[in-house]
């Protein structure tokens, strides 16, 4: 059989036949897969020897020194075949050419261009692809030229997906980040770890392990809650940021639940995803200590707790340096002291032992007890006071310092506060529910005021009077920071009266308005001072008074308001006396989400203040609009109220002598404790000695709201009764009960027609006042409509202070609209009055528009979609006629999808997506302007974050108790959505 390689298998003499076990040189060639001299002289000198060591006897570096020779005699033949034709084919010039080209390159030089090729292309020997392949045998060569004894950690160690890498026009042009490559080669070995540990990992993926594994101390590491935290950023609301954004409720007034915050679950858990913690690391900082019995060293520390006691290795585990560790265990240079002007006296001198280092420490009554770091007997540096719990504290604390990335003094006080702010503070100082509250808030704050650690620590609870290195205690640059006089104002606990005109008192008071930025007068500093006393009940140069002092100006200057406005503010957002957070905050117990505590306060006022800000208004001119603030009103409206007053007094006057009903005996009633459950009661009448002529005027006006010049015996009866079932209660027994109020229904009713007649003649009165014939569109269903409501609500301001329930009335009457400044036409107005579950779907069919900060809201947010999206005032009444038939039949999915469409087109957005948001709501549909504005809220949202309706209502559903493919989900979506 002829030799196919001739050249290769002479590069050598006829060699002699191999020893034993060995092969001879053309053997060995076919072993090292080398099938020409190009093969051979690819490799270097050293290299073709020791392969062919391996295999044969022959003399290698011969063959290699004949294959060099080779190799050049072919590239020189080569070189001089392609010279001669291009010699042949060279253009001639000559006179007898037909044309006479120019001196060009292409007609003087006739290149051979099928031997070349574009410098892009992956043939060409200065391609990328050839420099890749250049650089790749080079690394091997540079690998292989080392002298050393230790292993070698080779390039197919490192990048063991090299080799099978193909190597195309698509793979040298396309750009790989270089974070990506070293995800996949991370990935590769960690994915090889978990399949030689299936039976630990069981089937769970690299991104699964790591976002639940704790150690080394950078896990866990949650992808999928790292996209959304990356994802989130700059202008788009962030995780938890996403539920107040999309909340079904908001803070507009004298709600009892607390639901600002809820789409999916309740506030809180937005308050915890404001944290950017992963739902891991909320597990591991909230899960129950560790025990003797029960310990988790190796899984957490990489160690054992013998070892760790010793500094250098428990430095070593942690990752931490020995300055970071006087940190962490407040010692050195990280020593706590107690400010100079706070005498030992009025303070817990024990805390100053244990400042910043209360959680690690947990419980202690000393000095002597805190953890801290001495030398044995053999010279090392070790814990002492250590415990298992104690280790346990200290990588809790490490890890949190380094998530939310605040000195350990100022976190550990920040979480002490927040305990001490607790009703009911546990014994043990655990981090809970209510500190991951605290941190999510105070991140927000932080991110979007600029608010710093200490001085949210100072809102919770107190201003921290102990200092840490060379920076000052909060109370002294607060409070002595460039001093009125040589004396610093100093916390002796003496009683502090804003009324004294004695120097020492003044100096003090003046020093206090210095600075917090107020004035000496009323409306500044004397409402602070009225606020704290009447809430703390007391006044004296203390950390508590001061504090209070601290808190309430601070919290005003956060959101840019005076004292005043800011607990008017917070008073009219949330239940009665919701300001009073400000001088003694709370939070609730751990875990509940009822009532609203200071937390939830502060994101309320947040979102009023901005409320404010994107409206061009103040809290002064909305109190002035809802009739709150005691500034003259105009004259229309003064001259309204006088009339509805003297129309209350005309029928106080009318009602039945107090010695009538005194004659009759009546069994002594209570004020019910149980109000009936209704979506709108009548007004709440006190059961005061006279109260019974306003409940018999009330249930007149029940059984006939029309005031008729003749009435029904019958209708004034059952009008009584449905009053007196309403408010009153003579038994806890129902039995008794219910026959006492048959035996007053009894004794009232020869009372009850010559009551009537007596009411009768201010019928006249409030047709007058309600009726204006200037305007057609008064039908005779809104007059019965108005005399109604303004009758009852005339009755149940009997009692009260002047203008208290008739402000209400303004909106019943002709041109409200413009007397009031409301933001819709009188045409609109009158539909809502009609109508008023257009307005708010929470409104019954047949009750009365008050005049509260939610009505005005609404009616703005009417006007603003009309200006927002370009739309008429009638093309919305005619949505919300078709959204609320009457009555309401047919198929409820079809209505929805046609409401969808009618939305789609108001807005200009897909239907589709108004239905992810809209199955949300109880009907499937918008109904009212309530539910169109959260649309609306909605709509900008999914435009600022580039995320579907669904996606985003899938966001607002993330806590640290969801299953992990959701928040996968949503983690790729966010990045998916980022603009380049």
């Amino acid at each position: 059989m002829p030799d196919s390689l001739p050249l290769l298998h002479s590069l050598i003499d006829p060699p002699t036949p191999p020893a034993e076990g060995r092969h001879d040189f053309k053997q060995t060639m076919a072993a090292l897969k080398l099938h020409s001299v190009f093969d051979i002289i690819r490799l270097s000198r050293t290299e073709f020897i020791e392969q062919m060591a391996q295999h044969c006897d022959d003399d290698a570096g011969l063959a290699y020194d004949n294959a060099c020779g080779y190799a050049t005699q072919l590239e020189f033949l080569h070189r001089e075949q392609a010279s001669l034709s291009a010699g042949e084919l060279r253009h001639k010039r000559s006179p007898d050419s037909e044309t006479d080209a120019g001196p060009t390159y292409a007609a003087l030089f006739k290149e051979n261009w099928s031997a070349f090729c574009e410098a892009s292309s992956i043939a060409a020997l200065d391609s990328p692809a050839a420099y890749l392949r250049a650089l790749h045998l080079f690394a091997e060569q540079v690998e292989k030229s080392g002298k050393g004894t230790r292993k070698r950690n080779t390039l197919a160690i490192r990048r063991p997906t090299l080799k099978s890498m193909v190597i195309d026009n698509s793979s040298v042009s396309r750009q790989l980040p270089m974070l990506t490559i070293v995800n996949e080669t991370l990935n590769e070995h960690l994915q090889t770890h978990l399949n030689q540990n299936a039976d630990v990992y069981k089937s769970k993926s690299v991104n699964e392990v790591l976002a639940i594994t704790r150690y080394p101390f950078d896990l866990p590491f949650d992808l999928a809650h790292q996209q959304c935290l990356l994802g989130l950023t700059d202008n788009k609301p962030r995780l938890g940021e996403l539920n107040y954004r999309l909340s079904l409720s908001l803070p507009l007034g004298q709600l009892p639940s607390n639901a600002y915050g809820k789409v999916h679950h309740e506030a809180y858990e937005a308050q915890r995803l404001l944290s950017e913690l992963s739902p891991e690391q909320q597990t591991l900082l909230t899960e129950p200590f560790w025990t003797a019995s029960k310990s988790a060293f190796d899984a957490h520390y990489g160690s054992g707790e013998t070892e760790l006691n010793k500094l250098a290795h428990f430095l070593q585990q942690t990752g931490l340096t020995s300055t970071q560790a006087d940190e962490l265990l407040a010692r050195g240079k990280y020593l706590p002291y107690l400010s100079d002007n706070t005498p030992s006296a009025p303070i817990n001198t024990d805390l100053t032992h244990f400042y910043g280092v209360c959680y690690v420490n947990g419980t202690g009554s000393n000095s002597s007890t805190r953890l801290d770091l001495k030398a044995n007997e053999n010279g090392q540096i070790v814990l002492m006071n250590s415990t298992v719990e104690r280790f346990d504290r200290l990588q809790r604390m490490i890890r949190l310092q380094r998530w939310i990335k605040l000195p350990y003094a100022q976190l550990d006080n920040l979480m002490l506060s927040a305990r001490l702010c607790e009703e009911n503070p546990g014994v043990t100082f655990a981090i809970n529910d209510n500190t991951l509250r605290v941190l999510g808030v105070y991140r927000y704050l932080n991110r979007r005021y600029g608010l710093q650690a200490e001085e949210f620590s100072a809102l919770l609870y107190q201003l921290p009077v102990h200092a840490v290195g060379n920076i000052d205690s909060l109370f002294d640059r607060v409070f002595n920071q460039g001093q009125l006089n040589e004396h610093p104002l100093q916390l002796d606990n003496s009683p502090l009266n804003p009324d004294a005109t004695d120097i020492a008192t003044q100096t003090v008071l003046y020093q206090i308005c210095a600075a917090l930025g107020l004035s000496n007068t009323a409306e500044s500093l004397g409402f602070v001072v009225e606020r704290t006393q009447q809430i703390n009940g007391y006044l004296k140069k203390d950390l508590t008074t001061l504090s209070a002092f601290y808190r309430q100006t601070r919290i005003a200057n956060l959101f840019g308001l005076t004292v005043m406005e800011c607990a008017y503010l917070a008073d009219m957002l949330g239940a009665a006396n919701t300001s009073e957070q400000w001088v003694k905050p709370g939070l609730r117990i751990s875990g509940s989400n009822a009532p609203a505590d200071f937390l939830d306060v502060l994101m309320q006022m947040d979102w009023a203040v901005n409320w404010l800000k994107s409206n061009g208004s103040s809290v002064q001119q909305l109190r002035y609009q809802l009739l709150l603030s005691n500034a003259p009103q105009n004259s229309l409206i003064s001259e309204q109220l006088k009339k509805l007053g003297e129309l209350r007094d005309d029928i106080k006057a009318r009602l039945i002598p107090q010695a009538e009903i005194e004659a009759l005996n009546l069994p002594v009633a209570n004020a019910r404790t149980k109000a009936r459950a209704k979506l709108n009661p009548g007004p709440k009448v006190p059961l005061a000695p006279h109260s019974w002529s306003n409940l018999i005027a009330l249930g007149l006006i029940r059984g006939q709201p029309q005031l008729e010049p003749q009435a029904s015996l019958s209708d004034l009866k059952r009008g009584l009764s449905l009053v007196i079932s309403d408010h009153v209660e003579f038994d806890t027994d129902t039995k008794i009960d219910q026959q006492l109020k048959d035996k007053v229904l009894q004794d009232l009713e020869p009372l009850l027609l010559p009551a009537y007649q007596r009411l009768q003649p201010v019928a006249e009165h409030i047709t007058q006042l309600f009726k204006d014939s200037s305007h057609v569109s008064d039908t005779r269903l809104l007059l019965k409509l108005r005399f109604k409501f303004a009758t009852r609500q005339l009755i149940g301001a009997l009692g009260r202070p002047h203008s208290h329930g008739l402000k209400h009335l303004l909106l019943l009457l002709p041109d409200a609209d413009s007397s009031l400044q409301l933001p819709l036409t009188r045409e609109a107005l009158q539909l809502f009055l009609q109508k008023p579950h257009w307005l708010d779907n929470h409104n019954d069919h047949h009750s009365m528009l008050k005049l509260t900060l939610s009505t005005l809201y609404l009616f703005q947010q009417f006007n603003h979609c009309i200006t927002t999206y370009a739309v008429t005032q009638d093309v919305l009444l005619k949505y919300f006629e078709v959204s609320n038939p009457e009555p309401a039949t047919g198929d409820t999915a079809l209505l929805a999808a046609d409401c969808n469409k009618l939305l789609g087109a108001i807005l200009n957005w897909d239907p589709k997506e108004i239905e992810g948001f809209v199955n949300r709501l109880p009907a499937k549909r918008v109904r009212s302007m309530q539910e169109l504005e959260w649309l609306m809220r909605g709509h900008d949202t999914a435009t600022i974050t580039g995320l579907s309706s669904k996606l985003l209502l899938t966001a607002t559903h993330l806590n640290a108790h969801i299953p992990h493919p959701d928040w996968q989900l949503v983690g790729k979506a966010v990045i998916a959505a980022q603009k380049p």
